[in-house]
């Protein structure tokens, strides 16, 4: 349509010397050259446009690889590269690493955010002993400045437990650095992660801390996804558990036994709630509880027990019974998760708990 009332707007003249211009075939094939070569100049800045994009949207954000094993990755906001994660203790050295010196007057400008961090509470304010102290609240009080408002209450609407007063937070400011890693220089050097997702800064006082973190803001992503994102290193540290590769095989189950396949099969089920696909890899004692598990679970949930899952490796067989293990990190304590692939009397095997 564009075309036809675009020479419709054309002169007879103009009409006419056009068609003439272009008669010779060899001046067509150049023509042609021509548009395509301007066709790719165009989509090149178009391409890259939508790398750039798609490297700022996820900057600053923890990102799980939804078709592997569930390994973290955390895109540094200021080069857009992403870096490994780990274990919790890894990511907790890493975030450090990565962290950027920052003044109180300046962190004090970020509302600060709440999480079920588990630890000791000695007052039981619903504030953790460790986040008190980096917060310089009272662990034995629930009203460090006595306004009679408790600190949680007063840090969840925007004032200072400290003094009767509201917290000096600065959106535009906290927007700046959504994404970015602190650590205060005047105090005892704690670190805090500015969640993209709110702006807020959630401390990291310990391995356990950053695993949570991980665990309560990691947003899923694809290989794919992945892939275009640049991988930044340290030279001065490289994570233990750092994989060789995240670009899966061409053919995830070749080679695998036929409990690995259950194994895989029922993590792609969970992680993306099935209940159909997860009861056909389960023995049938199992299935009302399979169909549970996936009710009771929200999305993250179901991932991280998809991705516990896919990770085990088998320990020990029996003729008719195979172990799966795998070791998670949880609080600090290594625990060992056990999955058991039992034989059926048809000869396949089923998954026999969860």
């Amino acid at each position: 349509m564009r075309k036809n009332k675009i020479s419709k707007q054309l002169l007879p003249r103009e009409t006419k010397s056009l068609r003439f211009a272009f008669a010779n075939r060899s001046d067509l094939v150049s023509l042609r050259k021509i548009i395509i070569i301007i066709i790719i100049l165009f989509s090149i800045p178009s391409l890259l446009g939508a790398q750039t994009s798609l490297n700022q949207k996820l900057a600053g954000k923890i990102l799980l690889q939804t078709e592997s094993n569930g390994e973290a990755w955390y895109v540094n906001p200021d080069n857009n590269k992403k870096y490994y994660l780990g274990k919790p203790t890894d990511a907790f050295n890493l975030m450090r690493n990565l962290s950027i010196g920052i003044s109180n007057e300046n962190l004090e400008k970020f509302s600060i955010g709440l999480i079920d961090y588990d630890d000791e509470d000695a007052d039981n304010d619903g504030l953790s002993n460790r986040l008190e102290n980096a917060l310089g609240t009272a662990i034995n009080n629930k009203d460090t400045d006595a306004d009679g408002y408790p600190d949680k209450q007063e840090i969840e609407n925007g004032y200072n437990p400290l003094k009767n007063d509201e917290l000096n937070i600065d959106s535009e400011f906290a927007l700046g650095h959504a994404g970015k890693i602190f650590l205060q220089t005047e105090q005892n050097g704690e670190a805090w992660y500015i969640n993209p997702n709110d702006n807020k800064r959630y401390y990291l006082g310990r391995p356990a801390d950053a695993f949570l973190i991980m665990k309560n803001f990691g947003l899923g992503i694809t290989n794919n996804n992945l892939n275009k994102i640049n991988t930044g290193y340290f030279s001065n540290y490289i994570p233990k558990t750092s994989p060789a590769t995240i670009t899966p095989p061409i053919c995830v189950d070749c080679g695998k036994t036929d409990a690995q396949k259950i194994i895989s099969a029922a993590a792609t089920a969970i992680r993306a709630n099935h209940k159909e696909d997860l009861n056909s890899v389960l023995i049938p004692e199992m299935q009302t509880l399979g169909e549970y598990t996936l009710n009771f679970l929200d999305s993250e949930g179901r991932l991280l027990l998809g991705n516990i899952l896919s990770g085990s490796k088998q320990t020990s067989a029996t003729d008719n019974e195979k172990l799966f293990t795998n070791k998670i990190d949880f609080m600090g304590d290594e625990i060992t998760v056990k999955f058991y692939i039992k034989k059926q009397t048809d000869d396949s095997w089923l998954l026999a708990n969860l």
